[in-house]
């Protein structure tokens, strides 16, 4: 039984019951007691279930990942800063290249300025998988999960058997905030989602406007020190900027014209 059917199998055992033991979903997966105990941690650690004594029971939270997160909401803030950002990038992707592209606003205002032809993206970005699908002959593929509307995004606690097969260039992804352990997230579940997409690409591209090195976050994405490549606009300080050289990091500056940024700062 594969991996993603183990946790199916899983989650379905527990669907209007207060728990389930071991020896039960034992039963249920063909793998060892080992194989189930990692596969349990998993599942807990992105929300899906918790642990009791002898077994698991369902989570006690059935908020959805990203909860606090619209798509929609969040284009309009700082988009001039994004736009320049999204311009700045477009020269990391060559013309055949394959790269993946994490969900977030300003990756979605990068999507839009690749190229129409020649590139192989995966994305668990709708917008992106949207937008490259219908401009252009690109091959796009989106991994699987499920599907979270208002947030934009495709996420599974199980990984994707897709992203196995996909060597990639480049990672593109945003954030939600920039502290000194590095770039942060407010949900596990994504967190998860991005170290399975991150081991299939040479290099790892952050995409973030200056604001948000003033936003924290309970949880890290990624220390700064994993990152290969870091864009922003050209109103960084230069304390926030020292810190990302200090940690290995190439940094790109967009410049962003004064008058054409009137929007208001988030995340």
């Amino acid at each position: 039984m594969l991996r993603e059917e183990r946790h199916h199998a899983i989650l379905k055992s527990l669907a209007g019951r207060e728990a389930v033991s071991y020896d039960e979903l034992l039963s249920l997966v063909d793998a060892s007691s080992a194989t189930l105990r990692r596969d349990v941690d998993l599942l807990e650690s992105v929300g899906r279930l918790r642990k009791v004594r002898g077994g698991v029971a369902p989570a006690t939270e059935s908020r959805a990942p990203l909860a606090s997160y619209h798509f929609q909401h969040e284009q309009g803030r700082n988009a001039a800063a994004k736009r320049a950002i999204a311009e700045r990038a477009r020269d990391l992707v060559a013309d055949d290249d394959t790269v993946i592209l994490f969900g977030g606003t300003t990756v979605a205002e990068f999507a839009a300025r690749l190229p129409d032809a020649g590139l192989s993206v995966l994305t668990n970005s709708l917008p992106v998988a949207s937008r490259l699908s219908s401009h252009g002959t690109n091959r796009v593929f989106l991994t699987g999960g499920e599907v979270l509307a208002r947030q934009g995004v495709v996420l599974s606690p199980s990984g994707d058997e897709l992203a196995h097969n996909i060597a990639a260039s480049s990672f593109f992804v945003g954030c939600h905030g920039v502290g000194e352990a590095g770039i942060m997230e407010e949900d596990s579940l994504p967190i998860h989602v991005f170290r399975v997409l991150r081991r299939h690409a040479g290099r790892l591209v952050v995409l973030a406007d200056s604001s948000k090195f003033g936003e924290r976050r309970s949880l890290i994405l990624c220390p700064l020190a994993e990152i290969d490549v870091f864009v922003t606009d050209d109103r960084i300080t230069d304390a926030d900027h020292a810190r990302l050289l200090d940690a290995g990091v190439e940094v790109l500056i967009a410049p962003v014209a004064e008058e054409a940024e009137t929007d208001k700062p988030g995340s």
